[in-house]
């Protein structure tokens, strides 16, 4: 087995699954700049035992993109098995199992973190997918700070004689999962809990908060989010300030370059819709742009690789002052 977990130089700096956003554009513009791992959306057990079509899609993936690792989630450790052998036979590099979602159509089925309300539960899909594995390729896990009455230290102590890869821990909780600072002192006390890799999550929205969280944890890793939004190059950011304790500003035209490109791969990449799914993006790589507002107003309406165009064209005749 692979374990690219233990293998790969640390820090690692990756992409983690979002929902909606991962895909394989986004995936693709990522790793162009850095990301030591990718994820593709994460996905349903259940919908992996019934074959379904567009999850099959969402698992299609490039050499390039490796490692790259699918994170499952659900609450049956029967369908964890299935869906852990289904995933190795795909070819992915590992197996991740969602503790960490806090969404309402995935924790009120007893999935995402909602799984920390049953330890008991929450071990025996572990094992599950473990077996299912059956050591071709790592297992990882990604979780949150509590859920309820259930803290992560509980399931840290009870995962920690288990063969895990990693384990990922956002630093809040499930209650006000994107409010507040993470808890960066609880993700240094799971270190002290588990044997392996602790990457944390939450805070590293720019390089200076980045090396904040490993300099104060010393964790193997920080796991990107949201911070990658119409930022795809955060990750190089990380690693150079990490390295050399400076990094690369983006101008506007390199900003407005890159959005051009990333148009492009999900014209070229994603499903029949491309547009649909890639118009939101395209709103965030102009956000700290002057006039933003009316510039998403049009993105949110393009339909082909031209309207980008256009409007990128007015966005550089409009502003030349700030480019």
């Amino acid at each position: 087995m692979n374990n690219f977990w233990e293998n790969l130089p640390k820090p690692l700096i990756y992409l983690a699954p979002m929902s909606g956003i991962t895909n394989k554009a986004y995936r693709q513009m990522v790793k162009k700049y850095h990301s030591d791992i990718l994820f593709p959306e994460f996905i349903s057990i259940y919908a992996l035992h019934h074959n379904s079509e567009k999850t099959l899609k969402m698992l299609e993936f490039d050499d390039l993109e490796r490692p790259i690792v699918a994170q499952v989630f659900g609450s049956e450790p029967d369908y964890f098995y299935e869906a852990a052998k289904k995933i190795v036979d795909l070819g992915f590099d590992g197996v991740d199992i969602n503790f960490g979602c806090p969404a309402p159509k995935v924790a009120k089925n007893g999935g995402g973190c909602a799984l920390l309300g049953d330890l008991g539960l929450s071990k025996a899909v572990i094992e599950a997918t473990l077996d299912g594995v059956a050591g071709r390729v790592p297992v990882s896990v990604k979780t949150r700070v509590s859920y309820k009455n259930t803290h992560v230290r509980e399931f840290a102590s009870l995962i920690s004689d288990l063969p895990i890869a990693a384990l990922c821990v956002h630093g809040r909780s499930f209650e006000k999962p994107y409010v507040g600072a993470a808890d960066l002192d609880c993700i240094k006390e799971v270190m002290n809990i588990v044997p392996f890799p602790v990457i944390a999550s939450g805070n590293a929205h720019t390089p200076e908060a980045a090396k904040h969280t490993l300099d104060y944890t010393g964790c193997a890793g920080v796991a990107l989010a949201r911070g990658s939004f119409g930022k795809p190059w955060i990750g190089k950011q990380i690693k150079d300030y990490l390295e050399t304790g400076t990094y690369h500003e983006l101008t506007t035209n390199e900003i407005l370059d890159a959005m051009v490109e990333h148009a492009r791969l999900a014209s070229q990449l994603n499903s029949d819709r491309p547009f649909v799914e890639v118009r939101k993006i395209m709103g965030w790589y102009v956000r700290d742009i002057p006039h933003a507002s009316s510039y998403r107003k049009r993105l949110v309406q393009v339909d082909s690789i031209e309207d980008v165009e256009a409007i990128v064209q007015d966005i550089r005749r409009e502003a030349p002052a700030e480019l």
